[in-house]
């Protein structure tokens, strides 16, 4: 069984598509990237691999690439501790696009490629390569300036009510004017090659709660994880704070399967987050099996659905269907809140509303936008969501969130 995750890159007439790998291979060394030019491609930590990494949490061989006909999969070699693909831990051969991001252990890899072109292929790579070098010290410079300016957006994105359309929610979305660090995917792509994503997550949240005094009173601001930070030790403590520094805004926490693996940790988390009265949300839940089993084991106060997810409903069957609302009226009995993401067409809303979401978040009804003050006014009133609406002024036309 394949599971895709992404498109396929193809062949041209007279050129060939060569895919990469880019990351820090090794702590504390500079950025490299390697092309795929064998199938399989190995990777682990014994010394004949393609790819040999020294980390010892890497299996021997941990995972290997496979390219046919242009299309590149990954699958995991029976590894201790997995291989995730954008967060997801897979469980069959797995379908790469470019721009996504594996991770092996505590290396993240991230899937490019470059074009060659017959007898001009070692030049136009090492274009390419020098290119990629370039892009890498632009954005390692702007994470310095962006972890010591704390110069980060007040860039959220409204979550409403499917009843009545009205905005009953924002989540916080790390976006800048820095130069090579404007979005969250280039942000934390040099803070991980940095080994600064844990530091960059932990001041996305705290500006992002600083920001939420231009929201509406009473608003749940909903903030993000990354998937190295340590939830107990550090992002409770963080929220222990932030709670105590603005003690009159709703908060919300985010997590996702690659910061959460056993569902004893899911409960004391969000014990520990109950008694300093901040909620819990599944973030991208129906991405893999291992969330079914959180659900069942360690509820949590919001289930927000898979974009994926929520694009597939328009194309299942009648049966699939039925059975996908039993699912989400069941989420909705244990008292959770369910939340469909990447709701982008009128029809994507109908959908939602037959299924029997609670709310919905995506561009069919708002974009994410630099906000403004605006005045307290009563939350969830006409006036106080039309103000908020004429406010978003600054529309940002990326797609990318945290």
């Amino acid at each position: 069984m394949i599971t895709a995750l992404g498109t396929k890159m193809t062949s041209r007439k007279n050129s060939r598509i060569i895919w990469t790998l880019s990351g820090t291979f090794e702590k504390d060394r500079t950025p490299q990237r390697v092309p795929i030019r064998s199938s399989p491609f190995r990777i682990g930590r014994r010394p004949d691999h393609e790819l040999s990494l020294s980390s010892p949490v890497i299996s021997g061989t941990h995972a290997e690439l496979i390219e046919v006909a242009g299309v590149l999969c990954i699958r995991d070699s029976n590894s201790t501790n997995g291989t995730f693909v954008n967060g997801k831990r897979i469980k069959a051969d797995t379908l790469l696009s470019e721009g996504d991001w594996i991770e092996i252990g505590d290396v993240h890899l991230r899937v490019g490629s470059v074009k060659e072109d017959g007898p001009r292929e070692a030049l136009d790579f090492q274009k390419s390569r020098l290119l990629n070098l370039g892009n890498e010290k632009e954005s390692h410079r702007g994470l310095i300036q962006l972890l010591e300016q704390r110069s980060l957006e007040p860039c959220f994105q409204p979550i409403h009510r499917l009843s009545d359309r009205n905005i009953c929610g924002y989540e916080y979305l790390a976006r800048s004017n820095v130069s090579g660090v404007t979005g969250p995917a280039a942000m934390f792509s040099a803070a991980e090659a940095a080994g600064q994503e844990v530091e960059l997550s932990m001041m996305c949240r705290e500006v992002g709660t600083q920001h939420s005094t231009c929201l509406p009173a009473g608003m749940p601001l909903f903030l993000n994880t990354h998937p190295a930070e340590p939830l107990l030790e550090q992002v409770v403590p963080q929220l222990r704070q932030l709670r105590g520094a603005f003690p009159m805004r709703p908060l919300v926490l985010e997590i996702h399967e690659g910061a959460i693996t056993e569902p004893g940790l899911v409960r004391n988390v969000r014990a520990a987050l109950h008694e300093i009265d901040v909620q819990l949300a599944f973030d991208d839940f129906g991405a893999g099996q291992a969330r079914i089993r959180e659900l069942i084991c360690a509820p949590s106060d919001y289930i927000k659905f898979d974009a994926a997810l929520i694009h597939d409903l328009q194309d299942v069957s009648k049966e699939q269907f039925r059975l996908f609302r039993s699912i989400i009226q069941g989420v909705r009995e244990e008292g959770a809140i369910t939340v469909a993401e990447g709701v982008e067409t009128p029809q994507m809303i109908e959908l939602c509303e037959q299924t029997g979401f609670d709310l919905v978040q995506g561009y069919a009804l708002s974009r994410p936008a630099i906000m403004q003050a605006i005045p307290d006014s009563e939350p969830g009133n006409p006036t106080q969501v039309l103000k908020s609406q004429q406010l978003m002024s600054r529309q940002i036309q990326r797609a990318e969130s945290t």
